[in-house]
């Protein structure tokens, strides 16, 4: 009798095997098939750059110490980088902007510029009023984008680099954060127009 309970367990063995492949290969199926929707999903937000503007700035500042001595001159260089973003909500919710980044590739790496505060958008007209008519309404973090809706404004981000280093890079995105969201990264079709 013992022998043919042996004899019965192992018949019943191969239809267990079979079972569990069938079940583990259903699971693996389900999981690739979740996987891929969510590489795959278009994303929550949609936009473009519609304009694009360069300011490079190159000044020279000759310093007098404590004694009225004249320092060595300092040279300062800069590239303010104006960007006119739309931004279109595709979902049923709001979606709130978080951070927004400028990217630049130069040759030695990648460097980063976050977008200026609400407070530095307005200095930057004052203290370049050769600016002043470009200027638009600023697209900042926190601004809410209503569900299916869009909101249109500029970024304005600032790089320490000079004209010629700047004319190393080899290519500039505006990476938009947002609150529980994957960020959009923008690339710019648009020619950059030089102020």
């Amino acid at each position: 009798m013992a022998f043919l309970e042996y004899g019965a367990s192992r018949e019943s063995e191969p239809r267990s095997v079979l079972r569990d492949i069938a079940i583990a290969s259903g699971v693996a199926i389900v999981l690739a098939a979740t996987l891929w929707f969510i590489a795959h999903r278009p994303p929550v937000v949609e936009g473009n750059v519609t304009r694009l503007w360069i300011h490079p700035m190159h000044a020279v500042f000759s310093r007098k110490d404590a004694a009225g001595v004249v320092q060595a001159p300092e040279t300062f260089n800069q590239v303010l980088v104006l960007a006119q973003i739309h931004l279109h909500n595709r979902s049923k919710q709001p979606v709130i902007l978080s951070h927004l980044l400028t990217n630049l590739q130069l040759p030695d790496g990648e460097d980063s510029s976050y977008a200026a505060t609400a407070t530095d958008y307005d200095r930057i007209f004052v203290a370049y009023p050769e600016l002043a008519g470009l200027r638009a309404h600023p697209l900042l973090p926190d601004t809410k984008i209503a569900p299916e809706g869009s909101v249109d404004g500029m970024i304005v981000s600032s790089f320490q680099v000079s004209a010629e280093r700047w004319k190393q890079q080899s290519g500039m995105n505006f990476e938009i954060d947002f609150k529980m969201h994957p960020a959009l990264i923008l690339k710019p079709k648009v020619s950059a127009v030089t102020q």
